[in-house]
């Protein structure tokens, strides 16, 4: 089966309107189709939502729904930025298809500020530095266990780019993901995603946004998912159209070199394992 259900569309920081993602990905043979637009935010940025506009975004989605349900399944989700001192379950008020709940920054909302994870270098070193005076190791238990709460709290159906903190860590730069320490942390996220039947995805989006060379998570991770028997799904992470399957391919290789057969997909409304 070919889907996506992590997708970003004008409603936030994607480039296409949505109707473009459901005619590239019938031109593709894609069976279904999931919009994820980043929820609005308590502060000014560039990639959210802005406030009030979810009612119009349900809104388009299910008028795509109606006008494509004969060729194409089209699903409307969210992707909750979870963040300390806001739990934002006013969110699941809305009739959702599913969450994908994701860990992008660090905030002082007495300030209205935000500290970057998962934006450039120079925002990177600068979280780095302000929050955590240069110590790696504080930054990376302060972000797995945000990620912790995030599962807890937001009970997301899928848990996004769950090792995003190292997108600027290319050649070890920061930290080896093989020290201890670091696996430790992942690991006890791991163990929390598993109770909570969350699903994990292989999100392609920082390769084909030219970020980083692999998938998230790592395949160490993966292999580590498949020992708890945590589901997985394949996700592109789209901004634009054209990269609505961007390396699945390379996607389900890993996954297969990782002990997994299948991954889960929205069908009719309900999460499916499907074969790889």
């Amino acid at each position: 089966m070919k889907a996506n259900f992590h997708t970003h569309c004008t409603f936030c920081d994607g480039k296409h309107d949505p109707e473009l993602y459901i005619e590239e990905a019938l031109k593709k043979g894609f069976r279904a189709l999931g919009f994820s637009s980043h929820v609005p935010m308590p502060f000014e940025n560039s990639w959210a939502m802005k406030a009030g506009q979810e009612t119009a975004y349900l809104k388009e989605i299910g008028r795509l729904k109606e006008k494509y349900k004969d060729r194409i399944q089209i699903y409307a989700g969210l992707e909750l930025d979870y963040y300390d001192s806001e739990r934002r379950n006013d969110f699941r008020q809305l009739e959702l298809d599913y969450i994908i709940g994701s860990v992008h920054w660090f905030t002082n909302m007495e300030k209205q500020q935000y500290y970057s994870i998962d934006g450039n270098a120079e925002e990177f070193r600068a979280t780095l530095n302000e929050l955590f005076k240069g110590d790696m190791k504080s930054f990376a238990t302060a972000y797995y266990k945000q990620m912790i709460n995030m599962v807890r709290e937001f009970k997301p159906d899928i848990v996004g780019h769950l090792d995003v903190i190292k997108k600027n860590n290319k050649g070890e730069t920061y930290f080896s993901e093989k020290d201890p320490w670091y696996r430790a942390l992942v690991n006890e996220l791991l163990l929390v995603i598993a109770a909570n039947g969350s699903i994990v995805e292989v999100n392609t989006g920082g390769i084909t946004r030219g970020y980083i060379d692999e998938a998230y998570p790592s395949q160490w991770i993966l292999v580590e998912c498949r020992k708890l028997d945590i589901p997985v799904v394949i996700s592109a992470d789209a901004h634009s159209a054209q990269d609505i399957d961007g390396c699945f391919e390379y996607a389900v290789s890993l996954l297969k070199e990782s002990g997994y057969t299948e991954q889960r997909t929205l069908t009719n409304g309900v999460w499916i394992s499907e074969n790889l």
